[in-house]
């Protein structure tokens, strides 16, 4: 079966009143902040979202990302394999809910002018979330092995002098 686009807005508050379920991707083009942290630009981002009401009336989606990319390892500058998934819900703020209102579970979802979610660059935020602080191999698959590193003090620069001596000059 062949996954469908993703389409970049939708209106959350129908959706959610339709219950309706989207399963596609996100065409990797359609991310170039996440591609401009990886080591290589990555294939495209499987997306599942869900739109729903709570029992507290509150309009609501949910969703899962993942991706198959390729990091720089801080430690050696090689490319590695990583296998980045991540689990998102929101609502989106509207005259009924404000963002101060909403339960702690959901981000708050800005809507644009037509009352509409900009899903691409949702998505796009959750998954450079999602990257690991630091990238790096296991220690037996990096090149770099922890024991050819070195550790200790730095080498000591020779005394250099003040700039602000002139200023204390002056005091007196």
């Amino acid at each position: 079966m062949q996954k469908v686009r993703i389409p970049l807005s939708v209106d959350p508050v129908r959706n959610s009143g339709k219950r309706l379920s989207f399963d596609g991707v996100i065409p990797s083009k359609n991310l170039p902040r996440f591609n401009e942290v990886l080591a290589s630009p990555c294939s495209d981002v499987e997306v599942t979202l869900t739109f729903d009401t709570d029992e507290q009336k509150i309009h609501y989606f949910r969703g899962r990302a993942r991706a198959n990319v390729e990091l720089a390892c801080q430690r050696c500058g090689e490319s590695m394999p990583w296998e980045l998934e991540t689990e998102f819900q929101y609502a989106p703020i509207t005259r009924r809910q404000t963002a101060e209102e909403l339960p702690e579970h959901y981000e708050a979802a800005v809507l644009n002018e037509l009352g509409e979610v900009l899903l691409h660059p949702l998505v796009e935020d959750e998954l450079l979330v999602a990257l690991p602080l630091v990238a790096k191999h296991t220690e037996q698959d990096c090149a770099i092995k922890s024991d050819a590193m070195s550790w200790g003090e730095l080498p000591k620069e020779a005394e250099k002098p003040n700039p602000f001596a002139v200023l204390q000059k002056l005091k007196k």
